[in-house]
C-alpha cells in the first residue's frame, strides 16, 4: 500500500514538473515573439522615411541612395522584409532599380548564403526572396536547390523564384523539364509561372509547341500569346491530329479563341471532328463570333449525335440574329426527331423572350421581325402561347 502511494507521489511530482516547465516554456516563447514584434514595430518606424523616399523616387532618374547610418541585424531584416513587399507590387522599371538597391544593400549574398547553409522552411523562405529581388547571380543555386526538393509545393516556390531571377531562355528550359517531369498536371501553372519572368518565354513555346513531350506541347499551349502569328496557328493545326485528346482539345481552343485564323473550311472541318468536345467548342465560339456565315453549318450540326453539340449548335443559331432565328423555326417545323424540334423551339421562345424583354428601340423592331418570321412558320394559337 504504502508502495502505491510513493509511486502515485512520485507520478504527481513529475506530472507537476512537467506542467510547470511548460508553461515556462510557454511564457518564454510568449515574451520572446512580443519582444520580437517589438523589435520589428520599432525598425519599422525607424525605416519608414526611407521607404517612402524610395517609393517617391522610383521614377526618378539618378541612383537610389542608400539608407543613412548603419544598419544593424533587425533594421536590415525589417527594411528587406518592406522592400519585398513593395518589388511585389511593381514590374518593369520599377522592379529592375529595387533589384539594383537589393545588390547595394548585400541582400542576395545574405540571402544566398541562408540558401546554401538552411534546410526546410527557411530554404523556401531565402528562395521566395531571392525571386522577389530578382537576382540572377541566384539562379545556379536556386536551379541545385530545385533539384533536391521533394516537397511539391516547395518546388513550385522555388520554380517562381527560378523564373524571376533567370538569366536566360535556358534557365526557363531547365526549370520547366524538371517541373514536369514531377508534376505533369501542371501545365496552366507552369505558364504563370513563366510569365512572370523578365526573360521572354516565347521562343520556348514555338520550340515546345512541337515537342515529342507532350508535357512541354501543354505548357506551350497554356502559354500561348494571345495573338498567336501564322507560324504559331499551322503548328496548333497540326496538333488538331496528336495521339494525346488533352492536346487535341486545347489546340481547338486556342484556334477558335478569336475567329479571325481560321477560315470558314478550317471551321467545317472542326465541326465534323471525331471529337465532340472539339466539335461542340466549335459549335459555341461560331455564336461568340455572331458570323452568319455559319448558318447553314450550324444547322447541319444541330443533328449531331452529341446531346453537347446539338445544344450549342442551337444556342449559336439563336445568337446569330435574323438568319440564324430563321434557321431555328425552319428546324423546330421539319426536324424529323422530337428532342431536335423541342430544342430548337426552346430556344426560338428564349429568342423572343429576350426581344421583348428589350425596351429599347432596336429590341421592339427585332422582336417585331422575329414575331413575323414565327408567325410564318407556326399558326396564330401557337404563336400566342409561345410568346404570352
Amino acid at each position: 500500500m504504502f508502495q502505491h502511494l510513493q509511486i502515485a507521489y512520485g507520478f504527481i511530482c513529475v506530472a507537476s514538473a512537467l506542467i510547470v516547465s511548460g508553461m515556462v516554456l510557454l511564457l518564454v516563447f510568449k515574451w520572446r515573439n512580443l519582444r520580437v514584434a517589438r523589435m520589428k514595430d520599432e525598425a519599422r518606424k525607424k525605416q519608414q522615411d526611407y521607404v517612402a523616399y524610395v517609393i517617391a523616387h522610383l521614377d526618378a532618374d539618378e541612383e537610389l541612395k542608400l539608407p543613412i547610418g548603419p544598419l544593424d541585424k533587425w533594421d536590415l531584416a525589417v527594411l528587406e522584409e518592406q522592400l519585398i513587399e513593395l518589388a511585389e507590387r511593381v514590374k518593369g522599371r520599377h522592379r529592375e532599380r529595387l533589384a539594383e538597391l537589393f545588390e547595394r544593400l548585400g541582400l542576395p549574398e545574405m540571402e544566398l548564403a541562408r540558401l546554401s547553409r538552411s534546410f526546410g522552411v527557411s530554404r523556401l523562405d531565402a528562395a521566395y526572396k531571392l525571386g522577389a529581388m530578382g537576382c540572377s547571380q541566384a539562379a545556379p543555386a536556386l536551379l541545385s536547390v530545385l533539384k533536391t526538393e521533394r516537397d511539391e509545393p516547395g518546388r513550385f516556390i522555388i520554380a517562381r523564384a527560378i523564373a524571376r531571377c533567370a538569366r536566360d531562355t535556358a534557365d526557363l528550359r531547365e526549370m520547366v523539364t524538371h517541373m514536369v517531369a514531377l508534376s505533369p498536371e501542371s501545365p496552366r501553372l507552369m505558364a504563370e509561372i513563366l510569365s512572370e519572368s523578365a526573360v521572354d518565354p516565347v521562343p520556348l513555346m514555338r520550340e515546345w509547341i512541337e515537342h515529342s513531350d507532350w508535357r512541354l506541347v501543354l505548357v506551350a499551349m497554356a502559354g500561348m500569346p494571345s495573338t498567336a502569328d501564322q507560324e504559331l496557328l499551322s503548328s496548333l493545326w497540326k496538333l488538331i491530329g496528336a495521339d494525346e485528346k488533352e492536346i487535341r482539345i486545347n489546340a481547338a481552343k486556342l484556334l477558335l479563341r478569336s475567329g479571325d485564323g481560321v477560315t470558314p473550311q478550317q471551321v467545317e472541318s472542326l465541326i465534323t471532328h471525331p471529337d465532340w468536345e472539339i466539335r461542340s467548342l466549335t459549335a459555341k465560339s461560331i455564336g461568340r463570333w455572331a458570323d452568319d456565315r455559319y448558318v447553314p453549318l450550324l444547322s447541319r450540326a444541330i443533328e449531331d449525335e452529341n446531346w453537347w453539340v446539338r445544344y450549342n449548335s442551337a444556342r449559336s443559331l439563336a445568337a446569330l440574329g435574323d438568319d440564324g432565328f430563321r434557321a431555328l423555326c425552319e428546324i423546330a417545323s421539319q426536324a424529323k426527331q422530337p428532342e431536335i424540334a423541342d430544342l430548337a423551339m426552346q430556344n426560338i421562345q428564349e429568342a423572343l423572350r429576350s426581344e421583348s424583354d428589350d425596351s429599347g428601340q432596336a429590341g421592339a423592331a427585332g422582336a417585331k421581325t422575329k414575331q413575323a418570321m414565327y408567325h410564318s412558320y407556326f399558326n396564330t394559337q401557337q404563336a400566342g402561347h409561345m410568346t404570352g
